[in-house]
């Protein structure tokens, strides 16, 4: 069964699923399909989204973060399999404002030797859900940080690591060395090494890597 062929069989149902359901390529996102309160939303036709093809993520989406997570998509889907089904928080544009989104992904259609090429997404608006907006917001703002800073964090040491996350958390100096087995003096070097190395001033800056980079 070709992917037309299944979209067109099951197209009814979609219809009748809670949220939005849409199926794209996975080669460049590109839309195949979207159901009619997600194409109201938009105030598109059909043959008008699939006609966005690779655009379709610049037109509707924060695109740096959809692009890193379509990567990470990928990468889930080769580990994970083709079952699983990966979950996340994303921000749509609609009527020139961003409303975020909590969506449920998988793989819909497979070709030859069982080679993915198709995803089906079903997204709910998080409108009445403000802590939950708050939380996603929150998620973003990290990833986002922890994408541009990647270059500078790389280059700690395994130590400095440990130092960061411990510092992070409003450790004092001296339980930090006690911690590490190691003399306050040598922890106050790793702090200094850290704040040259990613370029910061304060404990709030540290702060930010640690909880970028999930060391609290």
């Amino acid at each position: 069964m070709t992917v037309e062929e299944k979209i067109s069989t099951f197209s009814e149902e979609f219809e009748k699923l809670p949220g939005i359901t849409v199926i794209n390529e996975i080669d460049g996102f590109k839309p195949l399909f979207m159901t009619s309160n997600g194409l109201e939303l938009l105030g598109l036709t059909l043959d008008e989204l699939v006609a966005t093809r690779e655009n379709y993520q610049n037109l509707f989406f924060k695109s740096n973060y959809i692009s890193d997570y379509l990567e990470s998509l990928e990468s889930l889907i080769e580990l994970e399999g083709l079952d699983e089904t990966y979950t996340f928080f994303h921000q749509v544009k609609i009527q020139g404002s961003f409303q975020w989104y909590a969506a449920s992904i998988k793989v819909f259609h497979t070709e030859a030797h069982f080679q993915p090429t198709h995803t089906i997404t079903c997204a709910v608006p998080l409108k009445d859900y403000e802590w939950t907006i708050k939380r996603a917001e929150r998620l973003m703002e990290e990833t986002d940080f922890a994408r541009k800073n990647l270059e500078k964090y790389v280059k700690l040491s395994p130590r400095e690591v440990e130092t960061l996350g411990l510092a992070g958390k409003g450790i004092r100096t001296n339980v930090i060395a006690e911690r590490l087995n190691i003399s306050s003096d040598t922890v106050n070097s790793h702090l200094k090494s850290l704040r040259k190395k990613l370029e910061v001033s304060n404990s709030f800056e540290l702060l930010e890597y640690a909880r970028a980079y999930d060391l609290l």
